[in-house]
């Protein structure tokens, strides 16, 4: 083997540069496994079986939960996931006999906190006190709006309300608390969750220590929201603060001599209250900030991350309920990997063994192992480690692709091995387009399980296509006009079944690393085989 003339070919540099692509985007690096030994540790997105995690199943609560409903609570819930920092998350929507639910894989089994994120409706709401005793004036839009307790309830806007009733004045929405101490307890919205328009985590901090800490975060919101919140701040007095260093002589909104506190409500529940700034009086302000507090500085971190993911997602368009939780732990994760791994190396040395009993000649089994190596290192470096999720379907389409693989390498080496009545070009030709061909069959095989509504279309187009060339060219050959009719037909009658995607989902994967593989091997290591074939002999 000429090693100087192998350098220079270009098929050889791009099985190189593949290589180190992958390798850069696996970012190899050594860890600590959990028994102290030394592990090293790459950047491939493992799915459920392969790393310890959480599946959780939910399906909207209400009746004939249609497919668009589902996949908006599922992109809610991918929002909320991925703004609360869990990584390696899977959610999509899953057709259950009649009914679309969602499910829900993440790498963690942190089970209360992915509840409080999955089921929560997610809705908020920053709301300021109100205190009527006998008669009170608020001002809203312009206009006075009397407010009056009785001894039937609240009179106001000509109506009476008890304790918990809600309703509009001047455009903001009020609630009616509680009446104690004789005097009725309001709350009227001053902005919400829809008015929200972004959520600056970069703004985040957490302050305090020793059992009490603090965290704070700015939104942003919308014009009409900051408008109504100084339009509601000018009914409050102004009220100088004392307390600590930090707020000692600071003017603050203030109801009754003392500092009034904007109440944060996620889904009817007081998150926490914090001191409005007097400034929110003289200007519009589209920053305020969201702030709440927790013992220790973990929790602190962990609640202010789940109100960021609520902020940012929105609410759900329908209740939840979750219908299941399985977890799969660290240690049964890493024997589904490393069994996996196991298994694709078994398969190359068995492949092997059985290329050197067919040839004799360790030279051609070398190559063959290497480059069939290279095909799984690519794939895994260059798609489950930026875009796709390695599970135990995806190692199955892995396999699958290097048997295709070592089909095509032994194709090429038959043929290189034939008497040279034909020239080596001639010999890679006949064997390339059997490669072709079958890599054609293997991607047209794959593609149903991939999109079978696309398939089914294009399968329908190739059927009308040839009924139409056979009328067009007046063939009076009948067979291609039966073959074009029945083919249209076929595709007609399982377009109108309506071929769920979801049913096939599970396995999708398998298929698409399939696919991968096949390109990948098509278009990159057989093509280098072959010229290393070509210097051996």
């Amino acid at each position: 083997m000429e090693l100087k003339s192998l350098a220079k070919e270009w098929r050889i540099w791009v099985l190189v540069s593949a290589l180190a692509l992958s390798t850069l985007f696996l970012a190899p690096t050594y860890g600590e496994g959990p028994s102290g030994e030394t592990t090293i540790e790459t950047s491939i997105n493992k799915g459920l079986e392969l790393s310890n995690g959480t599946r959780v199943l939910i399906s909207p609560n209400s009746t004939n939960t249609s497919q668009a409903q589902a996949q908006r609570v599922a992109d809610i819930i991918q929002t909320r996931i991925s703004a609360f920092g869990l990584t390696q998350a899977s959610v999509r929507t899953v057709r259950l006999g009649e009914e679309f639910s969602v499910q829900v894989e993440v790498a963690s089994q942190n089970r209360t906190r992915l509840r409080e994120l999955i089921s929560e409706e997610g809705s908020f709401e920053a709301r300021m006190p109100w205190t009527v005793r006998d008669n009170s004036t608020f001002s809203l839009d312009g206009t006075d709006h009397s407010l009056t307790r009785t001894e039937q309830g609240l009179r106001a806007m000509g109506e009476t309300y008890s304790e918990g009733d809600t309703w509009r004045m001047g455009g903001t929405k009020w609630y009616y608390a509680n009446d104690t101490d004789g005097s009725a307890d309001l709350e009227m919205v001053a902005y919400n969750g829809s008015e929200v328009d972004d959520v600056l985590t970069s703004s985040s901090q957490i302050t305090g220590g020793r059992g009490s800490y603090q965290f704070r975060f700015q939104v942003v919101i919308d014009n009409g929201a900051a408008e109504r919140v100084q339009e509601i701040a000018r009914n409050y007095e102004t009220v100088i603060a004392g307390g600590g260093p930090s707020s000692a002589g600071q003017p603050y909104l203030g109801l009754d001599g003392r500092p009034a506190r904007l109440g944060l409500y996620v889904d009817e529940n007081r998150e926490s209250g914090l001191r409005m700034a007097g400034s929110f009086k003289n200007s519009v302000v589209n920053q305020p900030s969201i702030s709440g507090g927790a013992t220790t500085n973990a929790e602190a971190e962990d609640e202010m991350q789940r109100l960021q993911a609520i902020l940012q997602s929105g609410a759900l368009p329908v209740p939840v309920k979750i219908d299941s939780f399985s977890t799969v732990s660290s240690s049964l994760g890493s024997d589904f990997l490393s069994a996996a791994f196991l298994s694709i190396i078994a398969s190359l040395v068995a492949v092997g063994g059985l290329v050197f009993l067919r040839y004799g000649d360790i030279r051609v089994v070398v190559p063959i192992i290497i480059t069939g190596a290279s095909e799984v290192y690519i794939v895994l470096g260059t798609w489950f480690s930026t875009v796709a999720t390695l599970d135990l379907a995806s190692i199955a389409g892995i396999i699958a692709a290097v048997g295709t693989g070592v089909d095509d390498q032994i194709i090429i080496t038959d043929e290189s091995s034939r008497e040279q009545v034909r020239s080596w070009k001639k010999r890679m030709k006949r064997a390339f387009f059997v490669i072709f061909t079958s890599a054609a069959s293997t991607i047209g095989a794959m593609m149903p399980i991939v999109s079978p509504s696309l398939t089914n279309i294009l399968v329908g187009i190739a059927g009308l296509s040839l009924i139409g060339y056979t009328l067009v060219k007046s063939r009076t050959n009948q067979q291609f006009l039966v073959l074009g009719t029945v083919v249209s037909l076929v595709a007609a009658f399982t377009f109108t079944l309506s071929p769920s995607a979801f049913a096939l989902q599970s396995v999708r994967g398998f298929a698409v690393t399939t696919i991968l593989g096949v390109l990948v091997g098509i278009t990159i290591t057989r093509p280098a085989f072959a010229k290393i074939l070509e210097q051996i002999q």
